[in-house]
């Protein structure tokens, strides 16, 4: 049995309430990421969409209103972060703010998005 074994890496917390409390922990498994929904204002999502119009031949990320007014963008993408399919525009952010970024189970998130009018619908 070798001596050098490594010690199994902490794993992110079950219930983490905002992106930053993930940082540590970056990139999460797919499996994990797609748990939750990352919530944020239109403040964040205005910053979002300059940063990633600065480079526009990186992969973009864009959030879908909810109706509340915030915007969603699937967790899964942590595990692209932070160096890998987004992690170049991911390091252009704004860290100090990621505490702004609500984690929201996935299902939770869902039920904010906007509801399509069944009467626009009809033939």
């Amino acid at each position: 049995m070798p001596d050098d074994l490594d010690p199994q890496p902490t794993p992110p917390p079950a219930n983490p309430t905002t992106l930053a409390e993930l940082l540590p922990f970056l990139p999460v498994s797919y499996e994990y990421g797609q748990q939750f929904g990352m919530v944020y204002s239109q403040e964040l999502a205005d910053r979002l969409e300059e940063i990633q119009a600065e480079e526009p031949t990186q992969f973009v990320a864009k959030g879908v209103m909810l109706t509340d007014g915030r915007f969603l963008i699937r967790g899964a993408l942590l595990s692209e972060v932070p160096n890998g399919l987004y992690g170049h525009n991911f390091q252009r952010l704004d860290a100090s703010r990621f505490d702004e970024i609500a984690l929201v189970p996935w299902a939770e998130a869902v039920a904010l998005l906007p509801q399509p009018d069944p009467l626009s619908e009809q033939p």
